[in-house]
């Protein structure tokens, strides 16, 4: 019988699998012989401190990430500390960096981006080109993986320039890799996959397998993205057989792991846990955390595949139990989406609804955390242009001075020229001066407008992209119950999900109506349509609307006003309307279970006043000053895991102003907060007034 390619790849991804699993539970040849090795080098310092035994350290600190990374981080440490006050050579630098290496290879990226801008400083500082070049790739790694691509590529084409230099091919190999990972991140398919296969000709003999293994991985995953399985599976074949010779533990995980994944697209749920429960071993050997968490969350999802939702919800458990520590926001994201999915596959839509609640609490973290870097970054980048501007202006100032002098010396012959000069170069200056605040404001509201637009795309893909999440998943569970022979949903579970879904379809309704109302406001075309509005009737008809809401948390909503007569003011009823929405969502929002929201309508003899106070943990008097601002991010959190845009007060504060009314907070921390709105009060006599 003939034999086709498609049986040939089959049989020989099932020999790969048969001999990972061989290997899976128990150190191989060669990752023992790596090992006994990098052992052999760290006895061979002992207890030496010289810079020839710090650089020993160093290297091998970097190959101990196969094996255990808080020893290598230990080892790379005790590197460091041995050249801290020694002079700045290439050997200092190459330390630095191997602690970077370390530190970046475990997930660590804020130490990880701290030592490598120091190696970078050091390296420019005494020209070491190999080591600017190596820091640089460190730099552009970390960027990529925190979605700075134009600044990785930007890095990815200087580390080129130095590459280019000779005496370091691998530095030449390296680089070349690189670059392609930078094509690939500008998703420039192509372009990357012809850099790889420069790569793997720059490599030379069995000293660049480790090289050639690590193009092999990620030539693998521009294959895989390219929609091309089979060749994806033979490209990681090839850098998992070089990486088993070289014995790299953790090396083996993560290309079994990217094997893992292609199986998983093509529907092979089986070959993929077997690759991934290989994978799950060699990170469990090396204590890196990271990676297992994101490899028990790949194990749960197949086992949701196969439908093992019992096996997938241990899984994703225990991923999110090893994410919470160290803050992984990603690997705990991903853990509550397999539990998302387990639970519903079981049927128990209320504890899927729960998972895709604690989801989007964590996508809420990770975007307060983006936001916060940002708004470091924005800092940083205004700190720059005020640096420039001194320069700037210390350079101006250097240059008067030596026409003053220049001046001064001809003074008796140049009298009436030098006046008129100076009097010139005064005119200019000023006009420079003049021109650079200009240039200097119009970068300042560049860098906010650019800002803000991220934060409104953030809000926007974060907002919208949990809820239609959570309506989907609803949507597929309710598909899969009636497509199922004698499991119906039964009328509770369906008033649930409908429930639910109505719930994350206003919450998107509502993001669009404020980020709509924010762009309204800035174009100036926010009008209010004043008349005479009977507040109490309009606060009735909300609190209404909100008792349920409230409801859900058991927080009881006391309304407290005069009974003698009808307040009114003059105001827009729907911006009215709106602004109590948004206080009453906040209050019950930042409430804890329990508790009380007390709104109180008073009047004065020039205005009609609404208060609403709640019992959560009140303000700080750091918050007060950003509280009504724009995307404002409080310490404060929702109590129940709730969605906040940090956009309901900046409208609020926008609407009573147009209404010719004020508003403010009052708060002591511990003590919940009220917020004050004072409206202008009808002057006309009651029985002038028509409601």
């Amino acid at each position: 019988m003939p034999t086709t390619k498609s049986s040939i790849f089959t049989s020989s991804c099932l020999v790969v699998l048969i001999f990972c699993s061989m290997n899976a539970y128990a150190q191989t040849e060669p990752e023992k012989r790596h090992q006994d090795s990098l052992d052999a080098l760290i006895r061979s310092v002992g207890n030496r401190a010289d810079t020839a035994a710090a650089k020993i350290l160093a290297d091998a600190a970097v190959g101990y990430i196969n094996f255990d990374s808080e020893y290598a981080l230990k080892i790379a440490t005790r590197a460091d500390n041995l050249v801290t006050n020694a002079s700045v050579t290439p050997l200092r630098v190459h330390v630095k960096i191997a602690l970077a290496d370390v530190c970046y290879a475990d997930n660590k990226y804020p130490e990880a981006i701290k030592y490598y801008d120091s190696a970078l400083t050091m390296a420019r500082r005494i020209g070491a080109n190999a080591e600017i070049a190596y820091a640089l790739i460190g730099q552009a790694l970390i960027e990529r993986d925190q979605g700075a691509m134009a600044k990785a590529f930007a890095k990815s084409l200087e580390v080129m320039e130095f590459a280019k230099r000779p005496g370091d091919h691998r530095l030449t190999v390296t680089a070349t890799m690189n670059l392609g990972l930078g094509y690939f991140a500008a998703r420039d398919f192509v372009s990357s996959d012809s850099l790889y296969a420069v790569a793997l000709q720059q490599c030379r003999g069995r000293e660049d397998d480790d090289l050639r293994a690590a193009i092999y991985n990620y030539r693998g995953i521009l294959i895989d993205q390219m929609q091309q399985p089979e060749r994806a599976i033979e490209t990681y074949r090839n850098g998992l057989t070089l990486e088993q010779q070289l014995g790299r533990s953790r090396r083996i995980g993560r290309i079994s792991s990217n094997i893992a994944l292609v199986f998983m697209r093509i529907d092979k749920f089986d070959s993929a846990l077997a690759y991934q429960k290989v994978c799950l071993q060699k990170y469990e050997k090396t204590k890196y955390d990271a990676g297992l968490a994101n490899s028990l969350s790949i194990i749960g999802m197949t086992q949701v595949k196969l439908g093992q939702y019992q096996d997938a919800i241990v899984s994703a458990k225990r991923a999110i139990k090893l994410s919470e520590p160290s803050h992984f926001f990603q690997e705990m994201n991903y853990g509550y989406y397999v539990l998302t999915e387990a639970y519903s596959g079981l049927g128990d839509y209320k504890s899927a609804l729960a998972m895709n609640q604690q989801m989007a609490a964590i996508q809420d973290s990770m975007y307060n955390a983006a936001s916060a870097e940002k708004l470091i970054e924005l800092e940083t980048s205004k700190k720059e242009q005020q640096i420039q501007l001194l320069q700037s202006q210390k350079a101006q100032e250097n240059i008067i001075r030596n026409a003053l002098i220049a001046g001064a010396l001809a003074l008796a012959v140049f009298v009436v020229v030098l006046v008129r000069g100076n009097n010139r170069r005064k005119r200019d200056n000023a006009r420079l001066a003049e021109l650079n605040d200009k240039l200097f404001d119009a970068n300042e509201e560049l860098s906010l407008l650019t800002s803000e637009k991220d934060e409104i795309l953030n809000i926007v893909s974060h907002g919208l992209k949990s809820q239609i999440f959570g309506i989907r998943s609803l949507a597929d569970s309710m598909t899969t119950a009636l497509a199922l022979s004698g499991a119906p949903i039964n009328t509770a579970s369906l008033a649930e999900m409908s429930r639910t879904i109505s719930q994350a379809s206003s919450q998107m309704f509502s993001l669009v109506t404020n980020l709509l109302t924010v762009n309204t406001a800035e174009q100036g075309l926010l009008k209010p349509t004043l008349s005479k509005t009977n507040v109490g009737v309009v606060l009735s008809a909300v609190c209404e609307e909100f008792k349920e809401f409230a409801a859900v948390k058991n927080i009881t909503l006391s309304i407290e006003a005069p009974e003698s007569e009808a307040l009114i003011a003059i105001a827009d009823e729907q911006m009215l309307r709106e602004v109590l929405e948004n206080l009453l969502s906040n209050a019950v929002k930042y409430s804890p279970p329990g508790k009380n929201v007390f709104v109180r309508m008073k009047t004065s003899n020039d205005a009609v006043r609404l208060e609403v106070q709640d019992e959560g943990e009140g303000i700080s008097d750091e918050d007060r000053k950003k509280l009504f601002g724009k995307f404002a991010r409080l310490s404060a959190r929702p109590t129940g895991g709730e969605h906040s845009t940090g956009l309901g007060l900046s409208i609020v504060k926008t609407m009573v102003e147009a209404m010719q009314g004020r508003v403010w907070c009052e708060s002591e921390v511990g003590k919940g907060a009220t917020f004050i709105v004072e409206l202008p009060k009808d002057p006309a006599p009651e029985s002038q007034i028509i409601v």
